[in-house]
């Protein structure tokens, strides 16, 4: 597999589907993933590798491969990796992020096939949340589709887990393609919700590669495999696992050759490690019987031949059996404490169409009883009628769906943040941008949104635009108005960038307290006990809710408060204290004050939002003037236009490399500047 210009200039006619798979440990997903792409031939298929390139794959003409660069897990999968002492990971991640944003405007799908997410694949959320924002904002007609295997892999975390898997499903996925058939495994025997999800959920039945009878199987050294001996087949997938039963099989087979002649062929995957795989190929070199290969293209026409299969009981192994009827014994993977291939065996060992391994089978003297066992007894193929024809299935899926309009019904209420042309505005903010990077200036600015409480849909769309822009955000939460929902929302987008929001501290319950005149939740009417009091109880919660995730800034609600307020901030360790910047700083406190500049809202007569020339005017005279600028939002009143030109606002200010957007703590160094706006 090789990366490829994914051009649409030749399909132009067919449906354009992108399929994002991104394999760690196996390569499972990867061959079902393919045998989908290969389904697909009356579409235009850009293919998204994520994990190692692997030759030798077949690619058939309208399928084109992108390789990103590649990261996988260890076999507990408890860390990311990357190939390369020269290259990090953070820096592989954001790569990674601009190549997906690049295709998705290069090629336009009409869908999008996104393999496991969010159903696994979690440590993936960095690149996969932006990607999902964006389609979402900049690309509406696009559809999305999770494709999903059969089986899911219990999660520790199990509740917290599916209302994440609900949540996501929910608000970015169109369909659900369930690649099993319903009457030998559904869904909900591993995942309890799927009553809450609102997209349309179809089973195509099981995936497989397919027959390929014609491909070359001359593997070993121009031996027909047909030569009247039996010929077992021992594999393990991908090979980063399973090293243990291809050495037990190879030491079997020494064992059985004299009292039964064979042949064994042995493929060790093309991720086993090199040392393993020199061992398995030193201890078979002296049966002339035994030859240890790495990989095939041709794996199930050489099932076809063999009288027994050795192997795991890996999705797309299974498939290769129920299609071939070839005689098998399976060792399932248990690792991490993961069952799903053990629920996948046992199931078909209760309809006859294999034998289960059990960890004492998997020395030399026991695995050769077993297989001497099956290799005895009837060769009459067992009957089945699981469905078997996914990939056909999925394609007709996803052919009907390109061409469905847009009926999503999570829609946002906005519409996609489509991008005009340049006003005038733009053009202005362009030049002064340009001017200020070839002078070398760094121009700092933070956004603060206020009233964070409910998970409403304006809160998700400003979400959304922090995900697909990679704008940090300082979000200011009332606590004592704080729904589950919403602590859910912002934990969700926090999993694809821990450093892009600041969760904040909004008051307490944004109440007023003064019986007249202006508006305060902290002002004169309060004592300091009853300010310091329900600012604890405030930061108690958040400090509960999010952990580490709390950053301690505390704006005041309506951005007033009194001198008791600071020292109430002080005693509780508050870091940052945000209002609307006055003419004179707040100093004589441990913590520092960073406030907002510029309020994209006026407010007499009611919330109205400002012309985006008169903000963009006083934006770059701030810019030009202030070390540090502070843009001001309100999520709840804001409306499609506001939206429309924050995006577009973002999009300028992210375009140059003079511009430093912030959140609180990343700000906190360059507070010891003076920072005054004039009046």
């Amino acid at each position: 597999m090789s990366n490829e210009s994914a051009s649409t200039t030749d399909c132009d006619n067919k449906p354009r589907v992108l399929i994002y798979c991104q394999h760690v440990l196996g390569m499972g997903h990867l061959i079902r993933s393919m045998a989908i792409a290969r389904a697909l031939r009356n579409c235009s298929v850009v293919f998204v590798n994520g994990g190692e390139s692997l030759s030798g794959v077949d690619t058939p003409s309208w399928v084109t491969i992108v390789n990103l660069p590649p990261i996988t897990t260890d076999s507990e999968f408890q860390s990311l990796n990357v190939h390369g002492e020269s290259t990090s990971l953070e820096q592989v991640q954001q790569a990674r992020k601009r190549t997906l944003f690049e295709l998705v405007g290069h090629v336009r799908p009409d869908v999008v096939i996104i393999e496991l997410f969010p159903f696994g694949r979690k440590r993936f959320a960095f690149e996969l949340l932006p990607l999902l924002a964006h389609i979402r904002l900049s690309a509406p007609s696009t559809k999305v589709v999770c494709s999903l295997r059969d089986i899911l892999v219990t999660k520790p975390d199990h509740v917290r887990h599916e209302d994440w898997v609900v949540s996501l499903m929910n608000r970015y996925f169109d369909l659900l393609l369930i690649h099993s058939d319903p009457t030998f495994q559904t869904l909900d025997e591993t995942f309890s919700r799927c009553h809450d999800l609102r997209c349309e959920v179809q089973y195509t039945g099981f995936v497989t590669q397919g027959s390929d009878l014609s491909a070359d199987v001359q593997t070993t050294d121009d031996q027909s495999v047909s030569d009247g001996r039996p010929l077992i087949l021992a594999s393990v997938g991908g090979g980063r696992v399973g090293y243990e039963l291809l050495d037990s099989s190879i030491r079997a087979s020494t064992l059985l050759i004299q009292k039964l002649p064979h042949r064994m062929l042995v493929f060790t995957g093309p991720y086993m490690p090199e040392q393993q795989y020199v061992e398995l190929h030193e201890l078979a070199a002296q049966c002339s019987h035994i030859q240890v290969r790495r990989f095939t293209s041709s794996f199930e026409s050489l099932m076809h031949q063999a009288t027994l299969s050795i192997s795991m009981a890996g999705y797309n192994t299974c498939m290769n059996l129920l299609n071939t009827g070839t005689r098998a014994l399976v060792w399932p993977f248990t690792g991490h404490k993961n069952d799903e291939q053990t629920i996948r065996a046992k199931k078909l060992e209760q309809r006859g169409l294999l034998t289960l391994l059990r960890p004492t089978d998997l020395t030399p003297e026991q695995l050769a009883e077993k297989i001497l066992a099956s290799l005895s007894a009837s060769h009459a193929r067992t009957p089945h009628s699981i469905n078997t024809n996914g990939g056909r299935e999925t394609a007709l899926s996803i052919e009907r769906l390109a061409q469905q309009s847009d009926n999503r019904t999570t829609r946002s209420a906005w519409g996609s943040v489509s991008m005009p042309q340049p006003g005038q505005w733009q053009t202005a903010l362009r030049q002064f941008l340009d001017e200020k990077q070839t002078e070398g200036r760094e121009l700092h600015l933070f956004l603060r949104d206020d009233d964070v409480d409910e998970d409403e849909e304006s809160l998700k769309h400003l979400l959304d635009l922090a995900l697909a822009r990679g704008v940090p955000m300082n979000l200011e939460i009332i606590p004592g108005r704080l729904t589950p929902a919403c602590t859910a929302t912002l934990k969700n987008v926090l999993r694809a960038d821990r450093a892009l929001l600041s969760l904040d501290q909004h008051g307490w319950i944004h109440s007023n307290h003064e019986p007249e005149g202006r508006k305060y939740e902290f002002g004169p009417s309060r004592s300091f006990t009853q300010q310091l009091n329900d600012i604890a109880q405030g930061k108690a919660i958040l400090e509960s809710t999010f952990e580490e995730l709390f950053f301690p800034a505390f704006t005041p609600p309506w951005n007033r408060c009194t001198t008791d307020t600071y020292r109430a901030l002080d005693e509780l360790g508050f870091r940052v204290l945000s209002k609307d910047r006055g003419k004179d700083g707040i100093t004589g406190y441990r913590f520092s004050e960073i406030s907002t500049t510029l309020d994209l809202y006026t407010w007499k007569g009611g919330a109205r939002m400002k012309a985006p020339h008169e903000i963009v005017q006083v934006l770059i005279s701030q810019m030009d003037m202030l070390p540090m600028v502070g843009l001001l939002l309100h999520h709840k009143v804001m409306e499609r236009e506001a939206f429309v030109f924050l995006d577009q606002l973002m999009a300028e200010l992210t375009r140059s490399a003079a511009v430093r957007l912030h959140t609180f703590q990343t700000l906190l160094p360059l507070t010891r500047e003076s920072q005054t706006v004039p009046r």
